[in-house]
């Protein structure tokens, strides 16, 4: 198949485990001119996507060669000189995409980012590209106040709503969850501008996690987001990322696979059980749920402090009810959860409950074993699971812990 029709199919099903596949290849080259000539015409949900594809592409060519996506920013900042002729259409959506992406090698790109502003055919993009990267690296935007602060009264929505999400994003929320507050700058505005955007009806459509929504600006002014972070931690012998994030409530995911693929799947779960909300990454991990987690997987705790917020179903929620009364260091069969929830002939039933709960550990669905004693399935690995149970038998039968 050509090239350009394969790259055409990537952005039609949006298949970011072909274009990883691809960006690992030593000869990959003819995909990224592919996706800089999708980028020069801006049409719609294809160009978006590709706009986003050569962001992830970056990033995980960026694993093999550190210098690939600093070298595809400084070609597309220097494609605006007039040296080149300016041939650089839709620059500034590319420049934000690879900042989101790869916010480590990247990020000293933020002001030249915030530079583009001053540009209107640029404006609208570089603001799209902020508000990506106040997603994933809000330390990177905290500094860009002063020149983001304008467009909330820019007579234009899209630009208006566009700082207007940036805003709400930068904004730490005054609550008492020490897994979701922030430290750092909070952004604020006069009361009667809080109170003009509070009511500006006049709706924008947004690329976001793969496409394309409507947004009054009120929406995005107001809009509430989930936070996230990823820690690496041992597990006996075994090397474990840990991804979790948690609402004003508590915390509502906790997975235990590939860092990228885990926030892959926390986006898409979060775009079914949050609509219209948007995920951002924590500036810093959390003392408390970390040294939370740190103590269990060393044996030292048995009972977690953590709020949480678990989401499902009525009958997934009663299920993980019960698997929160497992003792440590003890397992139940999904029979006897079964009967536990009055589905005696649902051990199926409990099986895909448990199958589906979004906060492992803390939520201890590795309790629950087949009638004849098999670990049978785990989301985050039998390996893991066979770990977590032999780490909690050998604690529990030393009486070795530390509980608050």
């Amino acid at each position: 198949m050509p090239m350009k029709r394969a790259v055409e199919q990537i952005l039609e099903k949006r298949d970011w485990k072909q274009l990883r596949a691809w960006a690992k290849e030593k000869e990959n080259k003819n995909v990224y001119r592919q996706f800089m000539t999708r980028i020069y015409v801006k049409d719609g949900l294809i160009f978006w996507r590709a706009v986003e594809a050569l962001g992830v592409f970056a990033q995980e060519a960026e694993q093999k060669d550190e210098k690939y996506a600093v070298e595809l920013v400084r070609r597309y900042f220097w494609y605006l000189n007039e040296e080149s002729g300016g041939t650089a259409w839709n620059a500034s959506e590319a420049i934000g995409s690879l900042l989101a992406h790869c916010p480590r090698t990247c990020g000293h790109f933020n002001w030249m980012l915030s530079g583009l502003l001053v540009d209107e055919s640029l404006r609208d993009g570089a603001l799209w590209g902020l508000a990506q990267l106040a997603q994933n690296a809000p330390h990177l935007v905290d500094p860009l106040e002063e020149r983001i602060r304008p467009f909330l009264e820019s007579e234009q929505p899209f630009a208006r709503g566009l700082a207007a999400l940036i805003y709400a994003l930068m904004r730490i929320p005054e609550d008492k969850f020490p897994l979701y507050r922030e430290n750092g700058p909070k952004w604020s505005v006069p009361m009667e501008l809080d109170q003009d955007l509070k009511n500006d009806q006049n709706l924008v459509e947004i690329y976001q996690t793969g496409e394309l929504i409507k947004y009054s600006v009120q929406e995005l002014w107001t809009t509430q987001s989930l936070t996230f972070w990823t820690e690496v931690l041992m597990i006996k012998d075994r090397e474990v990322e840990v991804t979790v994030a948690s609402t004003t409530v508590g915390l509502c995911w906790l997975g235990l696979g590939p860092s990228i693929e885990e926030e892959q799947s926390l986006r898409i779960w979060m775009s079914r059980q949050f609509p219209k909300q948007f995920l951002i990454r924590k500036r810093e991990p959390d003392s408390t749920v970390i040294r939370q987690l740190q103590e269990y997987v060393t044996g030292e705790r048995q009972e977690f402090s953590i709020p949480l917020h678990p989401i499902g179903t009525p009958f997934q929620l009663k299920v993980w009810e019960e698997l929160l009364r497992i003792p440590y260091g003890e397992t139940c069969t999904y029979g006897e959860i079964a009967a536990k929830v009055g589905n005696p002939k649902g051990p199926r039933a409990v099986g895909m409950a448990n199958n589906r709960n979004p906060i492992g550990i803390v939520v201890p669905c590795h309790r629950v074993i087949g009638k004849n004693g098999s670990l049978t399935g785990y989301a985050g690995g039998l390996d893991i699971k066979q770990r977590l149970l032999e780490l909690e038998t050998v604690a529990a039968s030393s009486g070795e812990s530390n509980q608050e």
